[in-house]
């Protein structure tokens, strides 16, 4: 709110409301005069709509020329309505001498629209999949660098975890886990695959879908276990050049802030900790020594956040003929972070595609190219920033300064004798370490397309993907006091680049005969993967500053290593889609994958997905209520391979050739294995079934889907222990050992009506997760993770710790309980702990579950609105029923020497009993257990986006002859976060396995106010 109020109090509103107050049309009195009324349909992207039918009840109706203009002729105040396939139909009322301007909202329930699947496309209504389809104009307004991000609750089956870290990683699954390897999904861009679509710019993005189950997915085959989402760009319309122009500006901060102690609480809880452990008080917290620190109160979340910005600017050029068109666009993103430094992330980003046809022969080519530069936060060598920068920022101590001149560097630091604290001061780190990471992507495609008989098409698609990637890190010499000294300057230096070359041959087929209608593909695939990099590090007292390895004169302060590696999959796919009377359908895909990763006699695997519907309410025989539009139900089964945990000679051993062995006293030389690998290493496999009913009530205005999942994982790749007597190392052996079993239920409801020029929409989406552990290989030993345990029979990453029963209050009580410390050191005031096994003792065997930290629900809802030239929209999102080990917190109240809680001020005292704090207690072992002390409720209700915007009439815009559509709006993010948890944000970025459950400081996510232009010339 404190965001609102600044933008509020500025100079800038003022202005931009009497602007929009002057621009707004006034209302002229109703004429019966017929007269002709002259206009533009443009999309909310600001592009001409054309072949949209307007038309008046009564009389002759007209369509938009390829610039989206019409002429009707119609009385005064007649009511028009414009319809055009893959848009909401809108009414306007025509009246008044000037142009209007009309502002056609994409259509999500049309039935005839066309949604992209692999390799093709089909109708929505013909749909037999699971397929979701993505609000794209929604979900853009949840503005990132990432279209991973983006996708936060906007569709059911979709869990999305980020973080506020500028150009930071973005953790995205679809229907959970279902290997230990990269759970993330494939993404497609325009036919193309990629690992990860943060290089390229969300502006350029026309549509997207989500395929979730095996018989949508399997065409696909090996990639795509985890999912995949087809991500469709921006191409040319036939019509006159087309300038679009979308810019963005605004300012980000840390939405709420951890109640830390000020000096002297801190002093307060640190001299009491070292009483209870028989310590001299630390000078600086003892008012009785010269050293007492009395002038020093660093407040560090003031001193180490700030105020962050972002923005985007992108530039489109469109246009084309009936044989040719075009689309190009420009783009820049910035986004400066919320922790104090000159972290930030920049993305310069260059998209263009360019499509045509001529008589047969259709083809097309894109290019796309961004250049791009991260910032990274608190990386340094040899010196720990325990729990990153967000959490030693929250435990530095408060009479540590920011700054001191007398210290090398010029920060301040604390003092191993007068504060006794290892305190990491993240400003100077921030400021002092040069971390940062530099990526230019290109990536190209062409195809060609030729019907060489009518409904026989040949297809051929070639792409090339590079990335030229550099890592680079610079430390110099500093004293940032305890720990915290360094005495060398260090440096290293990483190039690299990783290619990706892809041909596809693809063969389909159409054939239709009365109410039969088939479509077939074939086709064959080849892709390698190449990457190599080389690194350099170097490390000496001489000066760095010019970061060149040439400085540095000793050969043994300097160091270079390097790899390579090549990875090849070859592919045959097929396809048959099979509609009968637009009643019964039926689709089957397969794809046989042959990936060089696996040995030979192991290399190839096979995949298909089947699935049919059953469109009922086409049925003649049954005669539905006229309010049920549409009715279908559809099913579907099939297998997905996936070797994403394995490396890309896993299978293969390594030959150490220098080993040398002494036979009595002579010296042989010779060679060993390193390492013991599994060669009969195979896919993993992944079976899905799925049954769905679709629903579709008064006309399509609502329309409902709900959707049973269930998803095996088996063959999962893992390491599991072996003998130290092999002589492996490690001493692991990676082999096909794991299953997994996903479940769950998903329900999406969208409903879109109009009431006279009050145009609004409700998209509401849940679904729920069970997961479960059917295997872990070997003798199914359990994985532990930080206070979490994975194993046969329960949830991935679930939390597991000792259960409290309150505070020892005597040293009776403590006689009486069960041993806790064998060394006798639990004194009245510590906490107790549950002896789960009975035994009398606490040990091990006494922790327990102590929560799942799988959501038992997950929940998206946008309600949007639009009358006459005002919209508005609100998207809520959140999850119910998870536990998280909030580490931030433990850290807090762990009654040592970092700063702490305000919480830790209630610990116990022989006067102070009625308390569930323990005594602080330096160099604890008892209190600092994981427990059920540091569980908390992870889940949260937020309104993610909010946005009001405005539309300048195109009467208005007329009279400049430049402008053609003119949109500005307000927008705000994370603007509230309903939730009981005591960190920044319940929705934080971790490993998204073993420990997914667990905060040790991820960037909280910022409340972000930003204003906003989009323009059409």
């Amino acid at each position: 709110m404190k965001l609102i109020r600044i933008l509020l109090n500025s100079s800038v509103f003022p202005i931009l409301a009497c602007a929009l107050f002057l621009l707004i049309e006034p209302v002229s009195a109703r004429q019966t005069v017929r007269k002709k009324f002259r206009g533009t349909v443009i999309s909310r992207e600001n592009e001409p709509v054309i072949g949209a039918t307007v038309s008046v009840k009564g009389g002759p109706g007209t369509m938009t020329d390829n610039s989206g203009n019409f002429t009707i002729e119609a009385e005064e105040g007649a009511s028009a309505t414009i319809t055009s396939i893959g848009f909401e139909t809108k009414e306007i009322v025509l009246k008044g001498d000037e142009a209007v301007s009309v502002r056609l909202e994409k259509s999500y329930r049309n039935l005839n629209d066309v949604v992209v699947v692999g390799y093709g496309t089909v109708k929505k209504k013909d749909l037999t999949g699971s397929v979701a389809l993505v609000n794209v104009g929604e979900a853009k307004k949840n503005v990132s660098y990432d279209v991973a991000k983006m996708l936060q609750g906007q569709a059911a089956g979709i869990s999305v975890h980020g973080s506020g870290e500028p150009g930071g990683y973005v953790q995205i699954k679809i229907r959970g886990t279902t290997t230990f390897g990269n759970n993330s999904p494939l993404f497609v861009i325009d036919g193309v695959p990629v690992d990860a679509p943060y290089d390229f710019s969300p502006n350029d993005i026309e549509s997207i879908q989500v395929l979730k189950d095996a018989s949508a997915a399997a065409i696909y085959g090996s990639r795509a276990a985890t999912g995949v989402i087809i991500i469709t760009t921006r191409k040319g319309k036939q019509g006159p050049v087309r300038v679009n122009f979308n810019s963005y500006a605004g300012v980000q901060e840390v939405a709420r802030k951890i109640s830390l102690t000020d000096r002297a609480q801190y002093q307060q809880i640190v001299s009491a900790a070292e009483t209870n452990a028989g310590l001299s008080l630390a000078p600086a917290n003892d008012p009785a020594n010269p050293s007492y620190v009395s002038n020093i109160n660093t407040d560090w979340q003031k001193e180490g956040l700030k105020r962050g910005v972002i923005q985007d600017h992108n530039v489109g050029l469109s246009g084309g003929t009936e044989s040719i068109s075009y689309n190009a666009s420009l783009g820049y993103f910035n986004q400066t972070g919320t922790q104090v430094g000159p972290q930030k992330y920049d993305r310069y980003t260059l998209n263009s595609n360019l499509q045509g046809k001529k008589g047969r022969f259709s083809y097309g080519v894109k290019a796309a190219y961004t250049q791009s530069h991260k910032g990274n936060y608190g990386a340094t060598n040899g010196h720990a920033v325990f729990g990153g920068v967000v959490t030693s920022m929250l435990t530095a101590i408060p009479t540590m300064p920011v700054y001191d001149p007398s210290r090398l560097g010029g920060y301040g630091g604390s003092d191993q004798v007068k504060n006794r604290a290892i305190s990491a001061n993240v400003v100077g780190i921030n400021n002092l370490v040069n971390d940062y990471s530099d990526r230019n992507r290109f990536l190209g495609n062409a195809w060609g397309e030729l019907e060489i008989v009518k409904n026989l098409k040949y297809r051929i698609n070639a792409s090339f993907d590079r990335t030229d990637y550099e890592n680079s890190h610079f430390e110099p010499r500093f004293d940032m006091g305890y720990y915290y000294l360094n005495t060398q300057y260090y440096m290293y230096l990483q190039y690299g680049h990783s290619k990706t070359s892809l041909l596809e041959h693809t063969l389909t087929y159409q054939l239709q005969k009365g109410k039969h209608k088939i479509d077939l593909l074939g086709g064959m695939t080849y892709q390698e993967d190449k990457n190599e990099w080389m690194a350099a590090t170097a490390q000496d007292t001489a000066d760095l500053n010019f970061k060149t390895f040439g400085a540095v004169a000793r050969a043994s302060a300097k160091g270079v290593t390097s790899w390579k590696g090549t990875a090849a999959l070859y592919s045959m796919l097929g396809r048959i889609n099979y509609n009968y009377d637009d009643r019964y359908l039926l689709t089957a895909n397969f794809r046989r994958d042959g990936s060089s990763k696996f040995a030979p006699a192991n290399r190839y695997g096979n995949f298909a997905g089947f699935a049919a519907a059953w469109n009922i309410s086409n049925e003649k025989f049954l005669k539905l209520p006229s309010f049920i539009s549409s009715l279908k139900l559809r099913g579907g089964y099939g297998v997905l391979g996936n070797q994403t945990a394995l490396g890309w000679y896993d299978y293969q051993s390594y030959i150490n050739n220098t080993t040398n062995y002494l036979f009595g006293d002579q010296l042989a030389t010779g060679s060993t294995t390193v390492s013991v690998t599994d060669p009969t290493l195979k896919w993993e496999s992944t079976t899905t079934t799925n049954v769905a009913l679709d629903l579709g009530l008064f006309n399509e205005k609502l329309s409902f889907t709900a959707e049973y999942y269930n998803r095996l994982s088996k063959d999962i790749i893992t390491a599991i222990p072996i003998p130290y007597s092999v002589g492996s190392f490690p001493q692991t052996l990676t082999t096909n050992a794991a299953s997994l079993k996903n479940s769950g239920i998903e329900f999406t409801l969208t409903y879109k009506d109009n009431i006279g020029a009050l145009n609004y929409s409700i998209n509401a989406n849940a679904y729920t997760l069970k997961n479960k552990v059917e295997k872990l290989g070997g003798k199914n030993n359990p994985v532990y993770g930080a206070g979490s345990k994975t194993e046969v029979g329960r949830e991935v990453g679930e939390l597991f710790g000792y259960k409290t029963d309150g505070i020892f209050q005597s040293q009776d009580e403590i006689a009486k309980h069960a041993t806790q410390d064998q060394s006798g050191g639990i004194k009245p005031g510590d906490i107790k702990y549950k002896d789960i096994d009975g035994n009398g003792a606490i040990t091990d065997a006494d922790r327990t579950y102590l929560g799942s930290v799988i959501p038992k629900f997950y929940y998206g809802l946008n309600v949007s609105a639009s009358y006459k030239n005002f919209d508005l929209s609100f998207f809520w999102q959140g999850n119910m029923g998870s536990k998280v080990n909030n580490g931030v917190y433990s850290a807090l109240m762990a009654g040592q020497y970092g700063n702490a809680h305000t919480d830790e001020l209630n610990y116990w005292t022989p006067t102070h009993t009625n308390t569930n704090v323990p005594r602080p207690l330096i160099n604890d072992i008892n209190n600092s257990r994981f427990s059920d002390r540091f569980v908390q409720s992870g889940s949260y209700v937020k309104l993610q986006n909010a946005q009001i915007g405005y539309t300048i009439p195109e009467s208005t815009l007329g009279k400049t002859h430049v402008f053609r559509s003119l949109r500005v709006y307000l927008s705000g993010l994370n603007l509230v976060t309903i939730t009981k948890y005591k960190g920044y944000d319940p929705d934080f970025i971790s490993d998204g396995l073993f420990n997914r459950g667990f905060d040790y400081g991820s960037f909280p996510n910022p409340r972000t106010v930003m204003f906003g232009v989009q323009l059409g010339l």
